[in-house]
């Protein structure tokens, strides 16, 4: 199926609209400071934007379907739960060219408001009432969670071995890529994992951040994506 480009930009930006209304629906001046304020730093939105691919190249229907359109929500709210959480652990200070949301207020808020795009994730997800799905997306949480956890201790031992690298690579960026994938169309799982791969490993290089192992691992993954994901951006080329 070939894919209207600018059909899917209209329903990513569908996805934004429903992710701030879901996001400021609770109680509290706070919540919906720090939300806006995360929103107006609008990222690429790889992960809803391949979950859009991956449902277009099944049919027009799937596309348009409401499951598809609060999946792909969930995933961009999972995303930006785990930015709010890394700041904590990385004790960064700026995030998209602005002073992270832990920086701008707390470490506490920023924990609090990840915390809060969680519990959301889960209303969608019961919305969306598949169990299937729910299990997949539960899977990635407590894989991205231990891939941090192994990425802490690797970093204290000093030791990472390129099973340990692939491992956290997996752990905290590629399954999150393979499920957005799979979410759209199941065949499409692999094609996300090796994306999300190569994203993370590019952008380990760009930051000099990679074990020296990196670049020629980043050669080994396959990129013959299938029909459509040509319009995913070339993760060599991304930036930050």
């Amino acid at each position: 199926m070939k894919v209207d480009a600018q059909e899917i930009e209209q329903l990513l930006e569908t996805v934004r609209h429903e992710y701030l209304h879901r996001m400021t629906q609770g109680h509290g001046r706070l919540l919906r400071q720090v939300e806006q304020y995360a929103v107006a730093r609008n990222g690429k939105m790889l992960r809803p934007r391949l979950l859009l691919l991956a449902a277009a190249s099944v049919s027009p229907d799937r596309l348009h379907e409401q499951r598809t359109l609060l999946l792909a929500t969930a995933m961009e709210m999972l995303h930006n739960a785990s930015l709010l959480h890394d700041d904590v652990i990385d004790h960064a200070d700026r995030r998209r060219g602005r002073a992270s949301v832990n920086a701008q207020w707390s470490n506490s808020i920023a924990v609090l408001v990840g915390d809060y795009h969680l519990a959301r994730i889960m209303e969608l997800l019961d919305e969306v009432g598949d169990a299937d799905a729910s299990r997949m997306v539960n899977q990635t949480v407590m894989a991205m969670v231990e891939a941090e956890l192994l990425q802490q201790e690797l970093l204290a031992s000093r030791a990472m071995t390129e099973d340990d690298y692939i491992t956290v690579v997996d752990g905290k960026t590629a399954n999150l890529f393979a499920t957005a994938a799979a979410l759209g169309n199941s065949d499409w799982k692999n094609a996300g994992l090796n994306y999300g791969r190569l994203f993370q490993i590019c952008d380990d290089i760009r930051d000099k951040e990679a074990p020296p192992f990196a670049q020629q691992l980043a050669n080994t993954i396959d990129t013959q994506w299938p029909d459509g994901f040509d319009n995913m951006p070339n993760p060599r080329m991304i930036t930050q």
